[in-house]
């Protein structure tokens, strides 16, 4: 009677027993890739919908005189002749010779362009030529305080971008000088900070303005402003 082949016996089952044990290892790893695989695409796919245009939030509306636009022209806004400012303003042309009511907002434009670039470089001598004696005072006043507490500003006019006239007092023979109201809108970047460089007034982003200037005619025929206030 022939021996039963034991060897052959252990030798299956050792290679059965080591090709499941495989099996199981490998099959758990290529599972565990394909769930990763998956969650790779799938995050690729939501990045393009993004960089497609869609799933991106909705963005704000650009900024005046941002870089590649074209600057907007300024507009000036001039009342109907038949309205009493419009009346008013007939009459200042008819005592102040060349006098033109749009003329004159374009050279309010330029004055309100230089008092702001000379007042934040603190350039008293371009503000005397632009200011009257009490507004010059007070701008020298802010100037200096400013430098005690070592403040530094930061102040750029981006765009002007309409001058409208509020009032007009033609002059008269009782001595009173020819006055103009004039609205200005611009868009600037204002802003101060302390020496520690922290943000105590204003703010970074571009910011709208309304200011109210009026100009007075001096005895020599030059227009000066006599007056400032925030609307």
């Amino acid at each position: 009677m022939t021996a039963f082949p034991w060897d052959i016996v252990f030798w299956a089952l050792l290679a059965v027993a080591i090709g499941s044990t495989l099996f199981f290892v490998l099959g758990r790893r290529m599972g565990a890739q394909t769930i990763r695989q998956e969650q790779v695409l799938t995050a690729r796919a939501v990045g393009r919908k993004q960089e497609n245009g869609m799933a991106e939030a909705p963005k704000p509306p650009p900024l005046p005189n941002r870089a590649g636009e074209e600057q907007k022209a300024t507009e000036y806004g001039l009342p109907q002749a038949d309205t009493p400012l419009g009346q008013a303003l007939a009459r200042v042309g008819a005592d102040v010779s060349g006098f033109s009511a749009e003329y004159f907002l374009k050279k309010a434009e330029d004055v309100f362009a230089r008092t702001v670039k000379a007042f934040a470089c603190a350039d008293m001598s371009t503000l005397e030529k632009v200011l009257a004696p009490t507004v010059l005072e007070a701008f020298r006043h802010v100037l200096e305080e400013r430098q005690k507490r070592h403040e530094q500003v930061h102040l750029e006019l981006r765009r002007i971008e309409r001058l409208d006239y509020v009032s007009a007092v033609p002059a008269d023979e009782s001595g009173r000088v020819c006055r103009l109201g004039v609205r200005i809108v611009s868009w600037q970047v204002s802003y101060c900070r302390d020496e520690g460089g922290t943000l105590v007034e204003g703010t970074e982003a571009v910011t709208e303005f309304r200011d109210r200037w009026s100009f007075e005619q001096g005895v020599n025929g030059q227009w000066k402003v006599v007056a400032t206030e925030a609307e």
